[in-house]
């Protein structure tokens, strides 16, 4: 399954660190995986704006979790186990 699948590399490995870790901050994802920060944080912008992740503040950092009332969160977290 490529990249194309979530619309790009930024969404895919977004939701990949969430899957693995839990939660994560965009600069944290950003370094991970070498991408560009700002395409971190729109993307993870799109998906809570479309219900799928979920964020609140800790501190002055914004941390983001699949959320947990997204209705396929099951058949999420399975789809990005196999990858």
């Amino acid at each position: 399954m490529g990249p194309g699948l979530f619309g790009g590399q930024a969404a895919q490995r977004s939701l990949m660190f969430l899957a693995n870790y839990g939660e994560g901050y965009p600069r944290e994802i950003a370094r991970t995986f070498g991408l560009n920060l700002s395409s971190i944080q729109g993307q993870l912008d799109r998906f809570e704006a479309a219900g799928v992740l979920a964020s609140r503040l800790r501190g002055r950092t914004r941390l983001y979790v699949i959320n947990p009332r997204y209705a396929f969160r099951q058949e999420l977290n399975a789809l990005l186990t196999r990858m």
